[in-house]
C-alpha cells in the first residue's frame, strides 16, 4: 500500500492524532551498581516519544502477568500511553533486556546476569486476538509495527484499507512469506543498516517508501514511486552520553513530522521528516537511557523481578 498519509477522517482538527504500536515489547533493566528498570522495546519507545509530542498513542500485545508485565502497564499508562489492548497472561514470560555498563559503554545481555537463564522472547498473540481489535477499536492515524506475525499483518492489513498510515520497522527477516506480506502493507519501510543484510534483497518488491538510516553517516530515503536514493547529513551529537534508543526517537520524529510539520512546510514532505527524525535521535544520544526521565529502582532484587527460572519456581510453589 503506497497511500498519502493522513484523509478527511484523520485530519479532524482539535484532536491529537493517533498512534498505535506492536511488536517487541519488553522490560529494560539497567544494572549499574543498583538495578533499575524502565518499560523498552522500540515498539513501546516510539509510542512514549510520540506521546511526549502530543499524540494519543496505544500499545498493543500480550505480555506475561508477572512482575516485569505488571510494572510495565503500570509505568506506561503513568506516561499516558494507553494500555487497554496490552493484555497479561499468566501462561506467559515478559521479555527482559538487561543493559550493563562495561568500560564506559553498555552491552544488551538476553539472558538473567545471575543464573543465566535465558528471557522470554517475543511472543505475538494470535490472529483471532488481532481481528477483534481491529474490529473493536477506531483505526489509528498511523500503525507502527516492528515484527512481523499474524497478529501485527492481521491489524496492518485491516486498518490500512481504512486510511491508517502503516509503518514497518523490521530488525530482521523472519518468516520470509510474511515479511512479504509486511512489505506489501506498509506505506514506510523504515530500519537501520546494521540490521539490513538479512532482509536487504526482500526490499526490490516493496513499493512503500524506504528510509535506512547509516549511523553517524546520516540517512538515505527512497519515497514510493521514485527509483532515485537522497541522503539526509546526520545531525551532530553535542555531549553524547548514550546511544540507547536514538534510532526509537528517530522512528519518532519522522513519524511526526509527516503529519504535524512546523508552519509554512509541506506536509508529507518525507526528505525533511528525515532530517527532523535524525535532530531527535541525536538530542536522544545526550543523556542516560532510552528516555531522559530517571528509571525506576527496584527494591526486590533482579531474580524475584525477571528472572524466568526463579518466576517459573514461584508459580509452581
Amino acid at each position: 500500500m503506497t497511500s498519502e498519509p493522513g484523509n478527511d477522517r484523520n485530519a479532524a482538527p482539535g484532536r491529537p492524532r493517533t498512534f498505535v504500536s506492536s511488536g517487541f515489547i519488553t522490560v529494560d533493566v539497567m544494572i549499574d551498581g543498583s538495578v533499575s528498570a524502565s518499560p523498552g522495546g522500540t515498539a513501546t519507545n516510539v509510542a512514549r516519544a510520540l506521546q511526549t509530542h502530543g499524540w494519543s498513542t496505544r500499545v498493543a500485545g500480550t505480555v506475561g502477568n508477572d512482575p516485569a508485565g505488571r510494572f510495565l502497564k503500570e509505568e506506561l499508562a503513568h506516561d499516558g500511553v494507553d494500555v487497554s489492548s496490552l493484555h497479561l497472561n499468566q501462561a506467559w514470560t515478559t521479555p527482559v533486556v538487561v543493559q550493563e555498563e562495561s568500560r564506559g559503554d553498555h552491552e544488551w545481555r538476553f539472558s538473567c546476569p545471575v543464573c543465566g537463564a535465558k528471557f522470554a522472547k517475543h511472543r505475538p498473540a494470535n490472529e483471532a486476538t488481532a481481528n477483534a481489535l481491529a474490529h473493536n477499536t477506531e483505526a489509528p492515524d498511523v500503525f507502527f509495527f516492528d515484527r512481523v506475525s499474524l497478529f501485527t499483518l492481521a491489524l496492518a492489513a485491516t486498518w490500512a484499507k481504512l486510511g491508517t498510515y502503516i509503518v514497518f520497522e523490521p530488525a530482521a527477516l523472519g518468516r520470509p512469506h510474511l515479511f512479504e506480506r509486511a512489505l506489501h502493507i506498509a506505506d514506510l519501510v523504515k530500519f537501520s543498516a546494521e540490521r539490513a543484510p538479512s532482509f536487504y534483497n526482500q526490499l526490490e518488491s516493496s513499493s512503500a517508501s524506504i528510509v535506512e538510516t547509516l549511523g553517524p553517516s546520516g540517512a538515505r530515503l527512497k519515497a514510493a514511486g521514485s527509483d532515485s536514493w537522497l541522503h539526509v547529513e546526520a545531525t551532530q551529537v553535542e555531549g553524547l552520553v548514550d546511544t540507547a534508543g536514538a534510532g526509537d526517537w528517530t522512528s519518532a520524529g519522522l513519524i511526526n513530522a509527516l503529519f504535524d510539520p512546523p508552519a509554512g512546510k509541506d506536509k508529507f514532505d518525507l526528505e525533511r521528516a528525515v532530517a527532523a527524525g535524525q535532530v531527535l535521535g541525536a538530542r536522544a544520544c545526550t543523556w542516560k537511557g532510552v528516555f531522559p526521565d530517571a528509571l525506576r529502582p527496584i527494591q526486590r532484587g533482579f531474580e524475584a523481578f525477571g528472572c524466568p527460572r526463579v518466576l517459573r519456581e514461584t508459580q509452581v510453589a
